[in-house]
């Protein structure tokens, strides 16, 4: 059993929406047009209220309401929009999953909280990829849903015997039953999905961030908004994670150059932009505030 082997059976059921793969696409071309970019978003509904809904938000407290897609493509620019797209399709793509493995309210709860921290801390440091950054948050525990469609008899019986208590400890057990852990298959998942490298990179290394030899300071900021959000927002029942840098890896954390206090600002901030976008991309999800 290899992570390949899971993504191949996995990807046979959930695939990105052709709408998202093709906005990725325009995104990455320098020759693409906003027209073009409204004509495809147009074919999702879905998506063009997820956009009006966060143009018109208090995020951007725009005075005049936004009333049209091309008035909110250009207020809210090509990477928030790309979030929108990934973030509507991979919350809508995973379904059915088994209910007592995952909660998946929660799941996109801690999924979001993550990508929020990731593009706040990313601001502080002065990052230029931000959105790549939420979207790396975002996605950075798929290769758990990989685990629980293509393995869930497996991955009860690993939590039964090893009952670990925190993400870390879980991390380590998938790595001593299967031989390797979500961040891994994860990361794989994306390169079939065939997303930037940039994203593949940070999830891979999500949970040994000094492994990154691309982009090792935003794997590094991965790490930290990782385990923030896992104190924040746990996403295994019956835990409750460290909310401080002490929590992390220590290089990793000296790494971002940033004071132990603006901890608790990033995630009071965190917390009240992860309700907005949660009630705007999964409304679902959003009850549990």
């Amino acid at each position: 059993m290899t992570p390949q082997h899971l993504v191949q059976e996995v990807s046979q059921l959930f695939t990105l929406p052709e709408v998202a793969v093709r906005l990725n696409e325009l995104i990455a071309s320098p020759d693409s047009t906003t027209q073009e970019l409204v004509e495809v978003v147009e074919l999702d509904p879905g998506l063009v209220a997820a956009l009006l809904k966060l143009a018109n938000s208090a995020y951007y407290g725009l005075k005049a309401r936004v009333d049209s897609l091309p008035r909110a493509i250009a207020v809210i620019g090509e990477g928030e929009l790309q979030v929108m797209a990934m973030a509507t399709s991979v919350t809508t793509t995973f379904k059915g999953l088994p209910a007592d493995l995952v909660d998946m309210a929660s799941f996109w709860d801690n999924s979001v909280t993550c990508g929020v921290i990731a593009r706040l801390l990313g601001r502080r440091c002065r990052f230029r990829q931000t959105e790549q950054l939420f979207l790396a948050g975002l996605l950075h525990a798929v290769g758990r849903l990989v685990f629980y469609t293509c393995l869930p008899d497996e991955y009860r019986a690993l939590l039964v015997a090893e009952k670990p208590t925190d993400e870390t400890l879980l991390a380590a057990a998938e790595r001593r039953v299967f031989g390797f852990d979500y961040a891994v298959l994860g990361a794989e998942l994306l390169r079939a999905w065939n997303l930037p490298a940039i994203l593949q990179v940070l999830v891979a290394c999500q949970l040994q961030p000094d492994q990154a030899t691309a982009f090792p300071r935003e794997a590094a900021l991965l790490h930290v908004a990782n385990v923030l959000a896992a104190g924040v927002s746990p996403t295994l029942k019956g835990t409750n994670g460290q909310t401080g840098s002490a929590a992390c890896d220590a290089v990793a954390w000296a790494s971002l150059g940033l004071d132990e206090t603006v901890v608790a600002d990033v995630i009071l901030e965190a917390r009240l932009q992860a309700m907005e976008v949660l009630a705007i991309i999964s409304p679902a999800a959003s009850v549990i505030y």
